[in-house]
């Protein structure tokens, strides 16, 4: 075994994600942004699809399509990008592509809030 997770895998991990933002998110901002890693991923495994790759099915898009709106609905944008305004610009990152990176939870925690007052 490759320990490699498909696609498939990822964004049942990304649904559980946003179920536990849903609840209220309990981490702190390093725990966010490796959440918010996985959802990049996701987003360049779709962009690296080719023929080669087969594209995920219908059922995987339409999961993903909906754990994103679930996820808009539990966030507020943020103003800036989590990860710093310095790796957003170095990165080419705006909030139109990478949007999960400029978003925060509506129930959060304290060190969750003050992490990303902290964040410039």
């Amino acid at each position: 075994m490759t320990g490699k997770k498909s696609l498939s895998d990822r964004i049942a991990a990304w649904d559980r994600i946003v179920a536990g933002i849903e609840a209220g998110y309990a981490f702190d901002l390093d725990d966010w942004l490796n959440d918010m890693d996985l959802r990049r991923a996701i987003g360049d495994a779709l962009q690296a699809t080719t023929p080669r790759k087969r594209p995920p099915g219908q059922a995987s898009r339409d999961r993903l399509a909906a754990s994103d709106q679930r996820f808009l609905q539990a966030t507020v944008d943020a103003g800036k990008c989590l990860w710093g305004s310095a790796v957003a610009r170095r990165e080419g990152w705006h909030p139109d592509r990478q949007w999960w990176y400029f978003r925060k939870p509506k129930l959060g925690n304290a060190e969750l809030t003050r992490d990303i007052d902290k964040v410039t």
